[in-house]
């Protein structure tokens, strides 16, 4: 099984009324639940572990999981309200204003969470849970505890005005990157945390650390996967964008998904997955991804909405 531990929260998407008002319409978002809706669509065995609000929008996230075939059970519920984020879509491009103090992704307490080893194989993290506290602390450590025997799959899917305090979110990055197996990167990420360095000399810094799948996203140009033996590439799909939000958190679904249906899926074998099966992989998340954007918020298709 898969545990995606972190954010569940309400986008507030904006769109224009008759009147020429602008309105704001709640679709459930989140980074990490995101990616958990996508791997349930796809039919993966995967479990969100979060805080999930007792509110209305709660009651709406629980829905979208339960529908989504995700396993609900290591919810854990709060009376805090729904942490919502209101986005701004401006040339296919979104950014957002957040209203996260005292929310439920507050509210995160993992101290007594105990995965069984022999269910849960692989826990997903990353997003906004990471940058603030005391959520961050919480899952940090939690990390540290499950990391030595559970494939880690990070993105730190970097929001630069969410971040109050640079320099403890880049000790936190670097702590947890060195406990992960996967790590997925975007270009503007990469550029945020290195300013003055390169891919090239950041990627195999990373591989000296013990990582074993790099993946660095290029925007339309696709992306690019590194290990200790073989590079992959392969370039997005062309297609008409109605809105980016969740693109790459649903990306790191569908890659999550097609790797781990490979035979070398493990935390020491991740590292002898084949170029070509790396390059299907990449195939695969750019196709899934690519539907989502011509769609209205974070909406992945199910695996039998696909076409191959």
């Amino acid at each position: 099984m898969i545990i995606c531990c972190g954010e569940a929260l309400i986008d507030m998407i904006p769109t224009t009324l008759d009147s020429k008002e602008t309105a704001f319409i709640p679709k459930i978002g989140g980074a990490i639940l995101n990616t958990s809706i996508c791997l349930g669509r796809l039919g993966a065995d995967v479990g969100f572990l979060g805080s999930v609000s007792k509110d209305l929008f709660g009651e709406q996230i629980l829905e979208e999981l339960t529908n989504s075939k995700v396993n609900t059970s290591f919810c854990i519920e709060t009376s805090n309200n729904t942490t919502l984020a209101f986005a701004k879509i401006a040339n296919g491009t979104t950014t957002y204003s957040f209203f996260d103090e005292n929310s439920s992704n507050r509210t995160i307490c993992l101290k007594d969470v105990v995965l069984d080893d022999e269910v849960v194989d692989t826990i997903y993290v990353g997003g906004i849970s990471l940058m603030s506290e005391p959520n961050g602390t919480e899952i940090e450590n939690f990390i540290s505890k499950e990391s030595s025997k559970k494939i880690v799959f990070y993105d730190p899917n970097v929001r630069p005005n969410f971040i109050e305090n640079r320099s403890l979110f880049i000790q936190r990055f670097e702590k947890i990157l060195s406990q992960s197996d996967i790590i997925k990167i975007s270009e503007e990420d990469l550029e945020w945390l290195y300013p003055n360095g390169s891919f090239e000399e950041i990627y195999k810094q990373w591989l000296e650390l013990g990582l074993s799948i790099i993946v660095l996203t290029r925007g339309s140009e696709g992306a690019i996967i590194k290990t200790k033996n073989c590079e992959a590439t392969s370039r997005g799909e062309k297609v008409e964008v109605v809105d980016t939000i969740g693109a790459g958190d649903i990306f790191n679904g569908a890659l999550l998904f097609s790797l781990s249906n490979h035979k070398n899926f493990s935390k020491k074998e991740l590292i002898n997955i084949d170029k070509e099966s790396l390059e299907e992989s990449l195939k695969f998340a750019n196709k899934v991804a690519a539907i989502s954007v011509g769609r209205t918020g974070a909406n992945p298709p199910f695996f039998n909405e696909l076409d191959f």
